[in-house]
């Protein structure tokens, strides 16, 4: 399939990197009080999967300077396609880095083999990225699951507060462990009894998977 260059510029790897931490760390504050949601955002080192559960699925994975991503919208079909021909025109690195890591998130039986099913890609490095679509159209194929981390900052922040009804304090939180993280990607941050109480976790299932996804991004409770 052709390739087609996103001229926006939060597309790119670390614009997207830092979007996609935003939003984790949303989402760990938000199943505190909400468990059973916590399959629509997860991290397993450095793959990224995110869920709508209204059909739309995927999983990016960041490698040191570029990165691979594949989604499927259940409600537009796949084409018919392998995953591979999306990427036809993508740099031979990008297309092993999805064939041993992002597709291996996407995999779904499809006449009776089990191969990735996907409905578009994404790939990137730190100036410049790509899709196997034009960008409205890998929107509505599924990349539309990365509004929010493909906001400006602060629009992401505010995003966050209305789709999460967050506190002042909640929305407070979240910017001051984003700061953190990105200024310190590779450090253990702990969180206090206070920030703790912030987060407002109310029963043993909404604290089990609050921290399990806090963990992922290497926040921990103390």
């Amino acid at each position: 399939m052709a390739e087609n260059e996103i001229l926006n510029h939060a597309w790119t790897y670390d614009e997207l990197w830092q979007g996609c931490i935003l939003m984790s760390i949303a989402h760990a504050m938000f199943i505190a009080d909400a468990p059973e949601l916590a399959y629509e955002n997860s991290w397993d080192g450095r793959n990224y999967s995110l869920n709508n559960s209204q059909g739309s699925r995927g999983t990016i994975t960041f490698n040191s300077d570029f990165y691979v991503a594949g989604f499927r919208n259940d409600a537009v079909g796949t084409d018919g396609i392998s995953a591979n021909e999306y990427l036809a025109q993508a740099p031979k690195e990008i297309i092993e880095l999805a064939e041993k890591e992002a597709f291996q998130y996407m995999l779904d039986e499809v006449k009776g083999e089990v191969r990735p099913s996907i409905t578009t890609t994404l790939w990137g490095d730190r100036n410049r990225a790509f899709s196997s679509h034009p960008y409205d159209t890998m929107l509505e194929r599924g990349g539309d699951l990365l509004a929010i981390p493909t906001l400006d900052i602060e629009a992401a922040f505010l995003a966050c507060e209305e789709n999460y009804e967050f506190t002042v304090d909640q929305l407070s939180l979240l910017k001051r462990l984003f700061y953190i993280k990105i200024k310190q990607p590779d450090d253990t941050i702990f969180l206090t009894q206070i920030d703790r109480d912030i987060i407002g976790a109310n029963d043993a299932e909404g604290i089990f998977e609050s921290k399990a996804s806090f963990a992922e991004i290497g926040i921990e409770w103390e």
